[in-house]
């Protein structure tokens, strides 16, 4: 099953609005899964967490957009954020512990930039 979520991101109530509706659809989603096994909280943690990311450090976090998409399978489950590609300033290093939440939720994470110069960040949950 595939679901994706898109809305415009900026300004920052409409990206809050996106994670709501993301957040809704929890309970279907983990009702997929045995009683016991559910990742599905530490996904929709990671989701936050890298949505909030692609608002507050890209173009989307300006009138851009965030796109949320959930890949599910027998045991295993995905997550990915794309964003309209990295802030036209640099960041300093540091800025939260995100990213460090994303990693010790899931079971693998990463990113990759795209040919159009959009980014995506990804993460990842299975269970037994």
């Amino acid at each position: 099953m595939h679901d994706t979520i898109a809305a415009a991101a900026g300004p920052r109530p409409a990206a809050e609005v996106t994670l709501r509706r993301f957040r809704g659809r929890g309970p279907a989603f983990s009702s997929r899964n045995p009683p016991g096994l559910c990742r599905a909280d530490d996904l929709m943690l990671a989701v936050s967490e890298l949505a909030s990311n692609a608002v507050l450090h890209s173009p989307s976090g300006n009138g851009g957009t965030v796109t949320v998409r959930i890949r599910t399978a027998l045991r295993w489950a995905r997550a990915e954020v794309t964003d309209d590609g990295p802030a036209g300033t640099l960041q300093a290093a540091g800025n939260g512990w995100g990213l460090e939440i994303v990693r010790a939720v899931t079971d693998r994470c990463g990113a990759a930039s795209l040919p159009d110069g959009r980014r995506t960040a990804w993460a990842e949950v299975t269970w037994p």
